[in-house]
């Protein structure tokens, strides 16, 4: 229905006052219901409002701890319902055994390490103004080169192994 606009504007400010008017109805029911109807605690007296104040712990006192055993001993998220239990650590590797006897690497010196990200290489000294690079699988008299280490250079032949280290400053000529 339409209305002219000398009638819409009372007929409007009617509804709003009945919309207030019924709001404010529902906030007065509301504060005058007992708060115990929405699940508020009961109001503490005055000898356990005089006892909280003497006590401080009771506001600090942790909630109770709850153990469960069962799901412990059974846990649910796990397949066999048995505790997760930490892997043996895998067996130590023995050390590579390094061969003392004469060597013919004995004539060889180490005389520095190049380390890039991935990619190491070796220098080594063999006869006087003779520098050999090397990199790691490489071979030099029937030994090959498994392992390059800033200070060391680790050398195999069939199950024996050589280790030549770098000279001290006082031993170069």
């Amino acid at each position: 229905m339409i209305l002219p606009a000398r009638m819409r504007t009372p007929l409007a400010l009617g509804w709003r006052l009945a919309t207030l008017a019924a709001a404010a109805g529902v906030v007065a029911a509301l504060l005058t219901m007992p708060s115990a109807w929405f699940g508020a605690p009961e109001p503490l007296s005055d000898a356990a409002k005089a006892q909280r104040a003497a006590d401080p712990a009771i506001e600090a006192a942790a909630p109770p701890v709850v153990d469960y055993p069962a799901i412990a001993a059974h846990p649910l998220f796990y397949p066999t319902r048995k505790p997760w239990t930490p892997p043996p650590p895998p067996p130590a590797e023995p050390p590579p055994v390094v061969v003392k006897a004469p060597s013919p690497l004995s004539d060889y010196f180490l005389v520095g390490v190049v380390a890039s990200g991935n990619l190491r290489s070796a220098l080594v000294r063999g006869q006087p103004d003779k520098i050999l690079t090397l990199s790691e699988g490489q071979e030099i008299e029937g030994w090959t080169l498994k392992e390059i280490t800033p200070e060391r250079l680790f050398f195999t032949a069939g199950n024996a192994t050589y280790e030549m280290t770098g000279r001290k400053p006082s031993e170069i000529r």
